[in-house]
């Protein structure tokens, strides 16, 4: 009885064996699809293909069949019948293959979708970080903006150019988009910027070099029109008309200066210092003047015309080498 059990083992080893052989030998069928996405930078038949007949030994072999580089991203690569077919027959692989797959096959690099909402984001976090404390409110309308397919992984999205400030209206922002932190691309971003503040509306008609006064305007929230509005303190009595404004006019900053210290056609006080000696005496201001201006002013008693310093209200200054 023993020789037999040797014997039944010995044909059991045989026979597991002709059976492995005959499922190599069987026919295998190898799928590929007209067009096929993959990650990396080679491709291998486990990538674009699907193995069907193939014990787990022959498989595992089939699915690292190299079948050439993979295309860089935004770029096609063709995978031909012919050549897959001599790579399964260079591979030495046993077995029948039944290749199904087009005469060639269209090979594309796994993207990810750069979205309106991502560019955004971007600007609306930058616009978030640099928004006038004065602003009560604001939003941005994005313009056209074209999607796009960029490579996988971590995107960020950063300026790529010094931005002016930020002012109400159409804007162009340029977003420079890095993936795992390399540089993709650079793009335009257009929108709109809409911003609500509380402004100034004159309450009453001002005459140019008008001095404004708590009665001369009225603060309101409204959505500023182009951000050239003041918006700063309008201390009454420190502020003057540059030109004719009518009632209920918004005012801008051109709309608007300090009083000065020194006003055309006053009489003011000169100081004439030279080293030790310090004269002064009374000159008619032929312009206005602010504090370190030079302007000129008359000589009452000679009318000579000389170029003196504001050193404050009513009072300028001439020093003499």
């Amino acid at each position: 009885m023993k020789w037999f059990r040797v014997l039944f083992f010995v044909l059991s080893i045989l026979l597991t064996v002709q059976l492995v052989e005959a499922q190599e030998q069987s026919e295998i069928t190898v799928s590929l699809l007209p067009e096929i996405e993959i990650e990396g930078t080679e491709i291998y038949l486990g990538q674009v293909a699907e193995i069907k007949g193939a014990v787990p030994s022959v498989l595992e072999k089939l699915r690292q069949i190299y079948l050439g580089p993979a295309p860089r991203y935004a770029e096609i690569t063709w995978l031909y019948r012919t050549n897959v077919k001599y790579a399964l027959d260079r591979s030495g692989i046993p077995g029948e293959f039944d290749l199904e797959m087009p005469a060639k096959v269209k090979i594309t690099r796994v993207g990810q979708i750069l979205t309106k909402e991502m560019l955004m984001a971007a600007v609306e976090t930058y616009i978030k970080n640099n928004a006038s404390p004065l602003w009560e409110e604001w939003r941005v309308e994005p313009g056209r903006i074209q999607e796009r397919s960029i490579p996988q992984g971590k995107v960020e999205i950063l300026l790529a150019d010094r931005i002016p400030p930020l002012k109400p209206g159409l804007l162009t922002f340029r977003l420079r988009v890095l993936v795992d932190g390399e540089a993709f691309t650079t793009m335009p971003v257009f929108f709109r910027l809409y911003v609500q503040a509380k402004v100034y509306i004159t309450s009453m008609s001002l005459n140019k070099g008008e001095i404004i006064t708590e009665d001369s305007f009225y603060q309101e929230i409204r959505e500023l029109d182009d951000g050239n509005e003041f918006l700063n303190c309008l201390e009454p009595g420190k502020f003057r008309v540059t030109r004719e404004l009518s009632a209920g006019k918004v005012l801008s900053n051109k709309d608007i200066q300090l009083v000065p210290m020194v006003f055309k056609g006053s009489k003011v006080r000169l100081v004439l210092q030279k080293e030790t000696i310090q004269l002064e005496l009374f000159v008619l201001a032929e312009e206005d003047g602010w504090l370190g201006d030079q302007i000129l002013v008359k000589n009452l008693g000679s009318n000579r015309r000389l170029k003196a310093t504001v050193i404050g209200a009513g009072l300028v200054e001439v020093r003499l080498d």
